[in-house]
């Protein structure tokens, strides 16, 4: 053991006895603790004093207490340390570990907590009783569908849904918030803005709604079948002045902007002329994929540039792109004749890899499996507390999807695998990841797997008959039909 872990250890156990002095007290333990469980996340709210300092003691043990959670005995145990009502224990936030056991799995027990009080710099009080909640994985099925209001769109078909995070994970306490863009036929364009306050079900009985509605501007006279979009906020973590952008494309490479996601403007110029099916933000540049092959690059979403590089890769085959997906400035376009398109520059430079002749439609990326555990580490965050964990497995992988089911995955560039089985469906029409792969078929069914490798199992149907889209925020999903349906799940 090192001198700088005894050095942390040693004084995060003197700030627990109040061996370093105190000037306050120690205060009786909160009442009215309730838990809600999210995917891979716990929100905790409690009868709140502002004069008091609250901690909170987590741990997948029932024999947690204030006292014992520093032992290396204890599965996933930690402390939030100077915390507010309502707090969210995040997985990956503050290296907290939050994972989903299997169910009815008793060597995976439920996560339990307790929170004491202090004044000063007293040591805490007596914890409160051990209450506990076991997270579970987003899109059933112990995460319920629950549809939020029709879009009022008359007879828009719509095609695509899109998401800009505006918080991560734990800000103010909650859970992302985030705007979600539709669109679809003839311009239009809806957005809804969703700030859940807790990471249970969203239903007002936990604190949250369903979902609203809210036209967009479109320029005048703009009727252009819209069919895919993106958003960023490219200030993270400050909704009051986000800093956002908007892209959105569709049929006949018709491409509109936005700072806002209410009103739209067009692009400068049409740099094609083919029909564009997708868009994803590439960590610096938004990046769309259509027709003939065609890849468009854009800083700010308002000037266009094609993409020779990508032409080059392509190597004259001109597949028509389907969708693409990116982490941070990695990106992963798929499309007809197996062709899978990467880039690991935010667009700048393309790799072709073709596997199978399928028509891919979807691709999506998984980084951590919060469904599983390794070993035991000893961690210590910024901002206070000491975790001492049993890490979730990083998986690191990404997973295609056609239309009849087929999948491969890979987890090194270009390396696909194919699926060991096809997914148990005539139709899939979008795939997504929060902990686990969720792929959405026509008839509304989700489907699970929990790294992409294992085959996708029926886990809950969201509800909509005829669905279009799927999009995940990272701690859940919302599911889009065609007539402007819509269901979340969290």
């Amino acid at each position: 053991m090192n001198s700088r872990f005894v050095l942390t250890l040693t004084l995060a156990t003197l700030a627990l006895c109040g061996c370093l002095g105190n000037s306050g007290s120690s205060t009786p333990p909160p009442n009215g603790v309730q838990l809600y469980p999210g995917d891979a996340a716990i929100s905790v709210t409690w009868n709140y004093d502002p004069a008091i300092q609250y901690w909170i003691f987590y741990a997948q043990d029932p024999t947690l207490t204030t006292l014992n959670w520093s032992t290396n005995e204890l599965l996933n145990a930690g402390v939030l340390t100077y915390v507010s009502s309502p707090s969210i224990l995040c997985n990956g936030t503050f290296r907290t570990v939050i994972n989903n056991p299997p169910p009815l799995n008793p060597l995976y027990p439920a996560t339990y907590v307790t929170i004491n009080g202090r004044t000063g710099s007293s040591p805490g009080g007596e914890g409160s009783s051990l209450v506990y909640t076991t997270p579970r994985a987003a899109g059933g099925p112990f995460s319920p569908w629950i549809a939020g209001d029709a879009i009022p769109a008359g007879n828009v078909t719509f095609n695509g849904l899109g998401y800009a995070a505006l918080t991560s994970c734990g800000y103010s306490g909650r859970p992302p918030w985030g705007i979600y863009v539709a669109v679809g036929s003839g311009g239009a364009i809806y957005s809804s803005t969703l700030a859940p306050n807790v990471a249970g079900p969203l239903i007002a009985s936990s604190g949250n709604v369903g979902m609203t509605w809210t036209q967009g501007n479109i320029p005048i006279g703009f009727s252009a079948n819209l069919v895919s979009v993106a958003g960023v906020a490219t200030s993270g973590n400050n909704p009051a002045a986000p800093n956002l952008l908007f892209a959105a494309v569709g049929n006949g490479g018709a491409m509109l902007r936005s700072v806002d996601g209410q009103n739209w403007a067009l692009a400068n110029g049409n740099p094609t002329s083919n029909n564009l099916n997708a868009v994803a933000w590439g960590g610096t540049a938004f990046i769309a994929v259509g027709d003939q092959g065609v890849v468009l690059t854009s800083p700010d979403g308002l000037t266009w540039t094609p993409s020779t590089n990508a032409a080059t890769a392509e190597q004259n085959s001109a597949p028509n792109l389907n969708a693409i997906h990116c982490t941070a400035n990695s990106c992963v376009a798929v499309g007809s004749n197996g062709a899978t398109l990467w880039t690991s520059d935010s667009g700048a430079q393309w790799a072709m890899y073709t596997f199978g002749t399928n028509n891919w439609i979807g691709v999506a990326y998984g980084n951590q499996d919060a469904n599983a555990d390794d070993t035991a580490v000893v961690n210590f965050p910024v901002g206070g507390g000491v975790t001492i964990t049993v890490q979730n497995e990083a998986i690191n992988t990404w997973v295609v999807v056609d239309g009849s089911g087929n999948y491969a995955y890979a987890t090194s560039t270009g390396g696909w695998i194919a699926g060991s089985s096809p997914i148990a469906t005539s139709s899939v029409v979008g795939i997504d990841y929060t902990t686990r792969f969720l792929a959405l078929d026509g008839s509304g069914n989700a489907w699970a797997s929990e790294n992409g490798i294992n085959p996708f199992l029926l886990v809950g149907n969201s509800g909509i008959t005829n669905p279009t889209s799927l999009r995940s925020n990272g701690q859940g999903y919302v599911a889009l039909g065609v007539s402007g349906t819509n269901a979340s799940s969290f």
